[in-house]
């Protein structure tokens, strides 16, 4: 490169970064506010990307495990004698899941835990007239976005119509074994 071509890079570059000058050039100002707001608005889509992409991630986790459940309970009531022990998991925003022998009366005196454990649950229990006449019969705390019901049910949990299990880490086992008209549900053995 000659002597010409250096000068007319030297005066290009000098009007945007100064050489031996000691202020900034207004076009290295201009340079460094367009990077900021760029950097910015990146930080803000990008946040709201990946919020959108958790959200929908729990959505489908929670579907997978309502699915499961469901098709888990309503296959093994045909099976008279079966038992099986699955592990479900939920997103890790649920503490407890609860499942109501809805077909049986409520009783205060043995069934009034639940009512501690889960109101919704109690309250739908109190106010049901059997299993045909509610929308659902498994209930989440937090309480779920859609309404869980399985096919029907009953409960072995020392003459409670009702089994509380707590949900640790995101996951829970379940004791299923098949009667043929309905399914059993109990704490599995620990």
């Amino acid at each position: 490169m000659n002597n010409r071509g250096k000068q007319k890079n030297l005066r290009f570059f000098s009007t945007f970064f100064p050489i031996g000058k000691k202020g900034m050039g207004i076009g290295q100002v201009f340079i460094f506010i367009i990077s900021a707001i760029t950097f910015a608005l990146i930080m803000i889509f990008g946040y709201q990307s990946i919020s959108q992409f958790i959200a929908s991630g729990e959505d489908v986790a929670f579907v997978q495990f309502k699915t499961s459940l469901e098709n888990d309970i309503k296959k093994i009531y045909t099976e008279f004698g079966s038992v099986r022990i699955s592990e479900y998991n939920l997103p890790a925003d649920y503490e407890q899941i609860c499942f109501v022998n809805m077909d049986a009366k409520y009783n205060p005196s043995t069934d009034s835990g639940l009512c501690k454990k889960d109101p919704v649950a109690c309250s739908v229990w109190e106010d049901s007239e059997g299993y045909g006449s509610v929308e659902e019969n498994v209930f989440l705390r937090p309480v779920a976005p859609v309404k869980l019901k399985v096919y029907e049910l009953t409960i072995d949990n020392e003459g409670k119509n009702y089994l509380c299990l707590p949900i640790a880490n995101g996951g829970f086992g379940l004791y299923m074994e098949g009667k043929g008209d309905h399914t059993e549900l109990a704490k599995p053995a620990q």
